[in-house]
């Protein structure tokens, strides 16, 4: 099951902008234009729990009172288990709504309230049947009426609902416990499976059960240093604790509750476990991605991966490696990616499973764009020149020169006379003066249009009587080549 539809409103940066993704979502563009905006508003939407106390007053649009809304679109349906009695009722849902409001007014009985109130549901997968809401009828023949209180994220039991990791900027901590980081919710599941297989656990005859067994491992564990003068430091502890009331205090090493709170991922070397942790953080959230793919295909669960900048900390040769594994990583899951390095989308251009899409800053805010209406100048676009002038408005003579070339051989305009008829024909007006050095000597100037006069520029660097280009003049050569190209 993967996300088709994200629409955002009011949210940071972001007024108003709806969008399609596809398994692997690549979000490109340049500094404050949204991407990693973007990225966390599917976060939050898919996050159950604790949204309130991480809104800031910043998060609002323009610091508008107007509220937030994310809407989350899914390809397929899931299904919600609402309580009806002594039964439950199977709703099919496909999507998921947040609203964010500012709180008027704190809340009654509370010292200290949220900025916020949250409306945060399921969405079933046909209109609400009425005002009120939903209704489904009983097998007994009565209606069963339900609204968006009931389908709370946060309460609802959900069938088929996919999971979703997201990895920050700061994301050195995903392998460590703590609040919202990937290997918590990992671990947590754990020591709920550990609980219920101990209590299922069933010893055979001669046999010793788990505790017995934790017990022999944490005194050999103390075996290895002076355990005469520990032991009557604790029988000394457990004297005085008579008085208060308090027995058999001793040392554990392991939580036979919850023993995967302390636990971390290890590199195994001879005679020393290291930390993860200290291998770098962008090989941290690596081994954090396969850690998790290993536990969804062991599960058999759908998740959700998003990563804000997924190339820092790591070198060319891992990033390249990076996005080949993400590449095949959703063909089974969903990936969503906010990025600036080109490893990250040369090789996506060409895949029918990657939406690149383009985030941009416009006179009407934040635009995001999905490639397919900004590319397409030559065949075998997007080339990486078009990619760098519509997403970073950056215009490079690689860009330059394949515009100039792609014009000649469309145009059957194969010398620079010929081209340079056919400029003029289109109304462009030879603005330049270019001076051609032929056996080392300086020809008489001569009439070129900026497209041409930039052109030799780049090709004839050892010409310098011509005074070069500006950066300007570059751009308006390129965007008027683009318009030759879309209406030859």
């Amino acid at each position: 099951m993967k996300i088709s539809k994200l629409s955002i409103s009011n949210f940071r940066c972001i007024k108003d902008q709806t969008f399609n993704s596809k398994e692997f979502s690549i979000f490109i563009g340049d500094n404050a234009t949204g991407k990693t905006s973007i990225i966390e508003a599917v976060n939050y939407a898919l996050s159950p729990y604790f949204l309130s106390g991480r809104i800031k007053h910043t998060d609002f649009y323009a610091g508008s009172d107007d509220p937030i809304a994310i809407k989350i679109e899914f390809d397929e349906n899931f299904t919600a288990s609402l309580p009806d009695g002594y039964i439950t009722q199977k709703i099919e849902c496909n999507g998921v709504y947040l609203e964010i409001k500012k709180r008027d007014k704190a809340a009654a009985g509370k010292a200290f309230s949220d900025i916020v109130v949250l409306t945060h549901y399921v969405i079933p997968n046909r209109p609400k049947d009425n005002d009120k809401g939903w209704e489904i009828q009983r097998k007994s023949g009565t209606k069963f009426q339900f609204d968006e209180r009931l389908l709370a994220l946060s309460q609802v039991e959900l069938e088929k609902f996919p999971k979703s990791f997201y990895f920050g900027k700061n994301r050195e901590r995903q392998l460590q416990r703590g609040f919202n980081s990937s290997i918590s919710s990992v671990f947590d599941d754990f020591n709920w499976r550990f609980s219920k297989g101990i209590r299922d656990e069933k010893v055979a005859e001669g046999e010793e059960n788990f505790f017995a067994k934790k017990s022999i491992f944490e005194k050999e564990i103390i075996s290895k240093i002076d355990e005469a003068s520990l032991k009557k430091s604790f029988e000394a502890l457990n004297n005085k604790l008579k008085n208060f009331e308090v027995e058999n205090i001793d040392l554990s090493f392991i939580d036979g509750n919850a023993p995967f709170d302390h636990a971390f991922l290890s590199q195994k070397l001879e005679k020393l476990d290291l930390p993860v942790t200290t291998l770098g953080s962008g090989v941290e959230m690596i081994i954090s991605l396969l850690f998790l793919e290993t536990l969804a295909s062991l599960s058999k669960e759908n998740i959700i991966v998003l990563i804000d900048e997924p190339e820092l900390h790591l070198h060319p040769h891992l990033q390249e490696k990076l996005v080949q594994y993400l590449i095949e990583f959703s063909k089974a899951n969903q990936v969503f990616i906010s990025t600036h390095s080109p490893y990250f989308f040369k090789n996506c251009l060409k895949n029918s499973q990657i939406e690149l899409l383009i985030t941009k800053n416009t006179d009407a805010g934040i635009a995001v764009e999905n490639t397919g209406s900004q590319f397409g100048l030559f065949p075998w676009s997007p080339s990486w020149g078009e990619i760098n002038y519509s997403a970073y408005d950056l215009p490079t003579i690689e860009f330059h020169n394949e515009l100039y070339g792609y014009i000649q051989e469309e145009q059957k305009k194969y010398t620079i006379d010929q081209v340079e008829t056919y400029f003029v024909g289109k109304s462009i007006t030879k603005s330049k003066k270019w001076t051609e050095i032929k056996n080392g000597q300086a020809q008489q100037p001569q009439d070129a249009t900026l497209m041409t006069f930039v052109r030799n520029s780049i090709h004839h660097p050892e010409n310098t009587s011509n005074g070069g280009y500006t950066p300007q003049e570059l751009k308006s050569s390129i965007d008027e080549m683009i318009k030759l190209v879309k209406n030859p």
